[in-house]
């Protein structure tokens, strides 16, 4: 089936935040109020379709933004530009279809577009395993690593930088 990438609608916002829930505990939670924040902050906020139906989310952010998050705010005070991805989701039906690696695509085009190095964070204690290989072979380096939710859980920090160099 074919999949559409497109920038996120005022209409999706209610689906987005329903799929964001599928990704718990990968990701953080995500309400409505939330989406509208990043639809109005965000730089890079795609949404993924198969059928009509959305069946992925990626939300990027750059330094300048205002977002206040712990996760976002380690990779502030280290670097003065970047693009940091929020967050990806792809619904549980839809896994194995290669929309993560299509959302990461387009992601890096905008990356591009901005000449910003790209940064992300995965959950490694404890460990998803799938998000760790995937950013290992889309070709992350790991930068970091940093303890969150009152040290209960620590996630590593990657970035990509545009010309393929560690950062």
């Amino acid at each position: 089936m074919k999949v559409v990438i497109r920038d996120v609608t005022t209409a999706d916002y209610g689906a987005v935040s329903a799929l964001n829930q599928q990704g718990l505990p990968q990701v953080n939670q995500l309400p409505v109020e939330s989406v509208r924040w990043f639809a109005q902050n965000a730089a890079c906020f795609r949404v993924a379709e198969m059928q009509g139906k959305l069946v992925g989310v990626l939300i990027a952010v750059t330094a300048t933004c205002g977002y206040q998050s712990q996760y976002f705010l380690w990779f502030a005070e280290r670097y003065a530009e970047f693009l940091y991805i929020d967050r990806i989701v792809v619904a549980e039906q839809a896994r194995g279809q290669r929309i993560a690696w299509q959302l990461y695509e387009d992601v890096e085009r905008c990356a591009r577009k901005l000449s910003l190095p790209w940064v992300a964070d995965v959950y490694s204690n404890p460990p998803n395993d799938v998000s760790l290989t995937f950013h290992k072979r889309f070709g992350f380096c790991r930068v970091g690593r940093q303890w969150v939710e009152n040290n209960t859980k620590e996630v590593a920090k990657f970035e990509k930088p545009l010309d393929g160099s560690a950062g």
